[in-house]
């Protein structure tokens, strides 16, 4: 996507528009389609990039890997909200996906978010990329050459992680490892682990 800006003239007085324009395929080639008329724009043009970017992350709800200035955020927000309401309306009128639409609804709960508690809550991933990695290194079969015992093993990959993850005193990481992480529950190991060897 970007940004253009149009402009037209009548009764001898210039009007200017900004658009932001979408590239899209067709069976005749490549063509252009105004995606949303956003009026006059108070961005520099230096900006228009970076607001067409942030807009179609929004859009496609990828978060920027890059910080944006506030007020090209909040512009986004409000054009990628625009667009996204218009394609709901457009498809509602013209039927398409009104099966998965209604679907949706069906789906639907209302809940109240005051209510939820977290109870027993773990983390997991940065556990899983951890053991991701031990696999890859084949770190299984070099414990057992060493003599190691399953239990052995899984202990030993549950402190290696642990250390990976988070760093701190043989207390701590048992700590961690006990109340706060879920790598027993990835490597089924049901004890629990001790700073006392």
């Amino acid at each position: 996507m970007f940004i253009r800006e149009a402009s037209k003239t009548a009764k001898g007085k210039r009007y200017v528009q900004h658009q932001l324009i979408r590239s899209v395929r067709t069976p005749a080639g490549p063509r252009q389609r105004v995606e949303l008329n956003l009026g006059v724009l108070d961005v520099p043009r230096e900006k228009w990039k970076e607001l067409a970017n942030a807009i179609e992350s929004y859009i496609h709800n990828q978060p920027s890997l890059f910080l944006t200035d506030p007020s090209i955020d909040g512009l986004a927000q409000h054009y990628a909200n625009m667009i996204i309401r218009r394609r709901i309306q457009e498809r509602g009128e013209q039927g398409e996906g009104a099966e998965e639409l209604e679907m949706g609804r069906r789906d639907l709960v209302t809940i109240d978010v005051n209510s939820e508690k977290k109870h027993d809550s773990r983390t997991v991933g940065p556990e899983h990329v951890a053991l991701c990695q031990m696999a890859r290194y084949q770190l299984d079969r070099i414990l057992r050459t060493c003599g190691f015992q399953p239990r052995q093993i899984a202990l030993a990959k549950m402190l290696v992680a642990g250390r990976m993850v988070h760093p701190a005193s043989e207390r701590e990481t048992a700590r961690w490892l006990n109340e706060n992480s879920a790598l027993g529950e990835l490597l089924s190991v049901e004890h629990r682990v001790y700073d006392n060897g």
